[in-house]
């Protein structure tokens, strides 16, 4: 099996708060299924507006170590999402991605490939998933 490698040229995503702000989409709306009770109860995120770099330290830290964080019941663009989550919102190429979608929830090879991942996240209007 052919291993890809990644380059510093392969474009790298992230979820783009400044996009999610120009159209109107609350990333603490976004996020707020992604909390854990516990982390919810702690931010108030059902009564406040969350500092996204709290609510990014609150998944990574807790929220993201649960066992059904990424379950199979997810829609695939809301794994996606969650994945960049889980990691703080550091840039992703395709391939890193990927890799990580097969860790989380198999080895789909379909839905892993750079080039089927590309078209989902060029095709997103809803997270803010962008080319860095």
């Amino acid at each position: 099996m052919n291993k890809q490698v990644t380059t510093p040229s392969d474009p790298q995503w992230i979820i783009d708060l400044n996009w999610l702000k120009t159209h109107r989409r609350s990333f603490n709306v976004l996020t707020k299924s992604a909390l854990c009770p516990k982390c919810r109860k702690k931010l108030k995120a059902d009564t406040e507006e969350v500092n996204p770099a709290e609510i990014l330290k609150a998944i990574q830290g807790c929220c993201s170590k649960v066992d059904d964080y990424i379950a199979p019941r997810l829609p695939f663009q809301e794994t996606i999402f969650r994945i960049f989550l889980s990691n703080g919102n550091k840039p992703m190429t395709l391939v890193e991605l990927g890799n990580e979608l097969k860790r989380r929830r198999g080895p789909d090879g379909a839905k892993t490939s750079p080039e089927y991942l590309a078209r989902i996240l060029q095709g997103d209007t809803y997270y803010g998933i962008r080319m860095k």
